[in-house]
C-alpha cells in the first residue's frame, strides 16, 4: 500500500472519533442556566399566556399552583419544554417543564383558567318593562361560564330596549332579556328591494328581541306585514 493511502485510510477512522469528542466537548460547555421554583413557574405562567388564549372574544385567566419550594433549585443546559400533556377539563389543566440535559427532569404544575368576557352589566336592580338608560348600565368582565343566552358587548346599542323580566344589580344583561321592539312601540320600518330603500312607520303588534320576526301595523295604510327586529325600535321588511 502506498504511503498516500495509508494517510487516507488513517484519516478516515481518525476524524470521525475527533467529531465525536468535539461535539461531546461542545455540550460539556453549554451554559447550564439554573431555575429556582418561582422561576419556573412564573416561565410556565408566560407560557400558558402566549399560547393558550380562548378566542378574540374571551381573555382567558390563568393561576398557577406553585411548586414545592424544597424542589430546590433546577440546572439545565438546553431549552426548557413546555407542554399541557392532559385535557383541559373542568377549567383545569397541568403544564409539563422538561429538561433533556445534562440529566433529564421533567416537572408538573398544577393550573386552573377562567375565561373573561366584557359585557353589559346592570348598575342597578331592574324591574321589568323598565325603558334602558345609559345610567343604568356598565361593561365590566364577567366569567364566561356565568353567561345565559347572548350577551351584549355595546350598552349603546340596546339604549331605550326593555327588559322583559327582573334584571339584578350586577347581572349579566342577555338580548333574551330584552324587547328591542315592544308591543305598541312606534317603530321605523325599513324596506329594502333591489336598488329601492325606503322607510315609514308602524306600530308594533308583538315584543321582539334582534333577529325575531314580528308583526307591525302600518300607520299609513294600517296594513299588517312581517318585519325582522334590527336595532331599537327599528324593524326591516325583505322581499
Amino acid at each position: 500500500m502506498k504511503m498516500y493511502d495509508k494517510i487516507c485510510c488513517i484519516a478516515k477512522i481518525i476524524l470521525p472519533i475527533v467529531v465525536i469528542f468535539t461535539t461531546i466537548a461542545v455540550k460539556a460547555d453549554a451554559p447550564l442556566h439554573q431555575y429556582s421554583t418561582e422561576e419556573l413557574t412564573e416561565l410556565a405562567l408566560q407560557w400558558l399566556n402566549e399560547t393558550q388564549q380562548q378566542d378574540e372574544q374571551a381573555e382567558r385567566e390563568w393561576q398557577l399552583q406553585g411548586l414545592d419550594p424544597r424542589i430546590g433549585v433546577k440546572s439545565c443546559a438546553a431549552p426548557l419544554e413546555l407542554s399541557l400533556p392532559g385535557a383541559l377539563r373542568n377549567r383545569q389543566a397541568t403544564v409539563q417543564i422538561r429538561c433533556e440535559a445534562p440529566q433529564p427532569w421533567q416537572l408538573f404544575i398544577p393550573a386552573r383558567f377562567t375565561d373573561l368576557v366584557t359585557a353589559v352589566v346592570a348598575r342597578q336592580n331592574l324591574s321589568p318593562g323598565t325603558r334602558l338608560t345609559a345610567d343604568m348600565l356598565q361593561l365590566e368582565q364577567r366569567e364566561r361560564r356565568l353567561q345565559r343566552g347572548t350577551p351584549v358587548d355595546n350598552p349603546d346599542f340596546i339604549l331605550g330596549a326593555r327588559n322583559r323580566r327582573a334584571i339584578s344589580l350586577g347581572q349579566i344583561v342577555s338580548l333574551q332579556d330584552l324587547c328591542l321592539v315592544c308591543r305598541g312601540d312606534v317603530v321605523t320600518i325599513h324596506v329594502d328591494h333591489a336598488s329601492l330603500s325606503v322607510s315609514a312607520t308602524g306600530i308594533a303588534e308583538q315584543d321582539g328581541s334582534l333577529g325575531d320576526l314580528i308583526r307591525i301595523r302600518n300607520r299609513q295604510s294600517n296594513q299588517l306585514i312581517e318585519a325582522r327586529v334590527t336595532a331599537v325600535n327599528e324593524v326591516k321588511v325583505h322581499f
